[in-house]
Order: structure tokens, then sequence, then C-alpha cells
């Protein structure tokens, strides 16, 4: 099954609650420099894709990135207990990610001002 992942809150409420999802979200809800966050079950553990709020003097998003990525992606595995891969993203290139080798199980996002 192909889904592509998207900024639009109403196509993910259809997700299944997992375990993974809800740790997600607590996760996602404690960390507000995480504006979207999508993750991926795939055979090799969880494929987790961020966006990042901008810096307020700029719309850069890599300080917060060097800054955090590796405690993220290690919290992350400690509360979803699955092996971890995350990624961050531009907005301008969501519409052009296709998931095909693995499930959607979390796509959160309302911490968006633009939704």
């Amino acid at each position: 099954m192909r889904m592509k992942l998207s900024l639009d809150p109403t196509e993910s409420a259809a997700l299944n609650a997992t375990p993974e999802s809800a740790a997600l979200a607590a996760w996602y809800d404690s960390h507000p420099a995480v504006r979207h966050l999508w993750a991926i079950k795939t055979a090799q553990g969880l494929r987790v894709i961020v966006r990042l709020e901008p810096t307020l003097d700029d719309d850069d998003t890599l300080p917060g990135w060097i800054a955090n990525s590796q405690a993220w992606t290690h919290e992350l595995q400690l509360h979803t207990r699955e092996p971890v891969q995350l990624e961050a993203i531009d907005a301008l290139l969501i519409d052009g990610i296709e998931v095909t080798d693995g499930i959607i199980v979390a796509a959160l996002g309302w911490r968006d001002p633009t939704i």
C-alpha cells in the first residue's frame, strides 16, 4: 500500500492507536521545537520524520537539528522500545515523500500555526 505524508490533519485522523503512536504523541507533546512528526513502522524499526520550528531571527531549522538530533533519537528509542531512524525535513519536501515500505503509525502536527 502506498501512502503520502501530508500536512493535512484530517488525513491522519484514521491512524490506529498503537503503543508506538501513544509514545510518539507524548514525546511530541513535550518537544515544542518539533512542529510536525510522522512515524513509519518498518521491518527495521521506526522511521521518524520531523519538521522543526524555525529560529526566531531566521527561517533556519538547522541549529535546532544539530543541537538535538542525537538526544532525540535516544529519547525516541527509549520511549518506543524500537530502533529509530530520525530525519528532519523541510516543509517543501513533504508532499514528495511516499511511504511504500511500512505503515504510518503517527502523524502529529497540531502545533503548526498554518493549519
